[in-house]
């Protein structure tokens, strides 16, 4: 059956008033299913996490807790003379653990042939798909992904990194001026249910609200591309006035300044990429104190959760990642090698000077392959080490879910896992 056939039918059933016509205008159904067996072990404290191993710390589990599921309707409707209306509304879940949806991409906006087009709500960031981030990770959201508990890719809370969404945005896409393109993405809201009172969370809020990101790219046709920007998170009111959370560093919020570089080859069937970011006054995810997206990270399923969040950068400390990524096509299979490295600086108390969070290190290696049924299914797996060293301790669920496991001082990790995912 059609898929735009499927997607009224669907958009019937939700009550939205939605009639298909004889030009380009229509409602696409579109979506992902995705489901892994992954096996995760964490160097730790022995006796901690329920594991009967009294060295290490294993979890295996069936499901999606890279969140890489997800349906959505695209909306299009053509308003003559090179200019449409488009919007999309998007949600995730994870198989294998009867989770609710979550919400991902929701926006409505215009495109136009001559002068690009613009988003307004809730967004993914540039530095997220289009330039760098999750477009040079063949395994991102799975249990091998570069991202958080990688250790290998900026990916914040606030979503202007490889990981999550930007709320109350706005983002300009450009047209391609001869192979150059550029995005824009402003972030205005003066709102406090925008501001994460403890240095986390959403960007925006009170005092903070001169939030942006902007990248550029130009194409060597079919050969490769190169590509960099800079992104800038100002610190709120109550960010300011709250001593960071983690480790109780006592230093200032202040604002977030990232600066990327990066780009991706092609010959024949060999490719390569990379990207380099430095970053200044981290404050979440990647670039922060709360836990990365890990390999087995939950996606709502409270029982299997080994996020690590030694991978992190000290919270309002500076620091820099690294990623390359090598690919060579063998038919319908893909090798994958690719690894990178985040360094964290020392974080020192303002008011003592004494140091609060020390330097840590994190570097990632991983092998792995795809292989294609089609366009729309691919099975895919792997190996992937990452090793920290300068750690802290933290403490994470256990593998039934309840109490706690502090690990130590050097939880190195190592995953398997073997999936497969079908697009629709």
């Amino acid at each position: 059956m059609n898929k735009k056939l499927i997607a009224l039918a669907v958009a019937g059933a939700l009550g939205a008033p939605l009639v298909a016509s004889a030009d380009t205008s229509g409602v696409t159904l579109f979506g992902r299913v995705q489901a892994e067996y992954s096996s995760t072990k964490i160097d730790q404290t022995p006796g901690q996490g329920g594991s009967t191993d009294s060295t290490n710390y294993r979890q295996e589990v069936i499901g999606d807790n890279g969140v890489q599921s997800r349906w959505g309707l695209k909306i299009h409707e053509d308003l003559g003379n090179g200019l449409s209306a488009i919007a999309q509304v998007e949600y995730a879940f994870s198989t294998g653990a009867g989770s609710s949806e979550t919400v991902r991409e929701q926006w409505v906006g215009l495109h136009s042939k001559s002068w690009g087009e613009i988003k307004v709500g809730r967004t993914q960031s540039p530095f997220k798909d289009t330039y760098g981030g999750a477009t040079l990770d063949p395994f991102v959201a799975t249990a091998l992904q570069a991202r958080g508990s990688g250790g290998a890719m900026y990916a914040p809370a606030n979503g202007f990194g490889a990981g999550g969404f930007v709320d109350h945005s706005i983002r300009y896409n450009s047209p391609d001026f001869g192979g150059f393109t550029a995005s824009l993405l402003l972030v205005p809201s003066d709102a406090t249910q925008a501001e994460g009172t403890t240095g986390q969370g959403n960007v925006g809020g009170k005092g903070g609200t001169n939030n942006y990101q902007i990248a550029g790219k130009y194409k060597f046709g079919k050969v490769g591309e190169v590509f960099a920007g800079y992104s800038k998170d100002d610190a709120s009111d109550a960010q300011k006035a709250v001593a960071a959370a983690a480790g109780n560093n006592f230093r200032t919020a202040k604002d977030e300044n990232v600066w990327r570089i990066g780009g991706k080859v092609t010959f024949g069937d060999f490719s390569f990429g990379g990207q380099y970011d430095d970053i200044n006054n981290a404050r979440s995810g990647n670039g922060g104190a709360t836990c990365g997206q890990g390999p087995i990270q939950g996606g709502g399923d409270t029982g299997g959760s080994t996020t690590q969040c030694n991978t992190q950068l000290n919270v309002n400390g500076d620091g820099n990642i690294w990623f390359v990524s090598a690919q060579y096509k063998l038919g319908k299979t893909t090798l994958i090698a690719q690894g990178g490295h985040t360094t964290a600086d020392a974080v020192t108390n303002e008011t003592t000077g004494v140091q609060t969070a020390a330097k840590r290190k994190a570097s990632n290696y991983t092998l792995g392959a795809k292989y294609s049924f089609s366009k729309r299914t691919t099975v895919f797996g792997g190996y992937q080490k990452v090793n920290v060293s300068g750690a802290n301790s933290y403490n994470l669920g256990n593998n039934t879910g309840t109490g706690t496991a502090t690990l130590a001082n050097q939880p190195d990790r190592s995953t398997w896992t073997i999936g497969l995912r079908h697009d629709f």
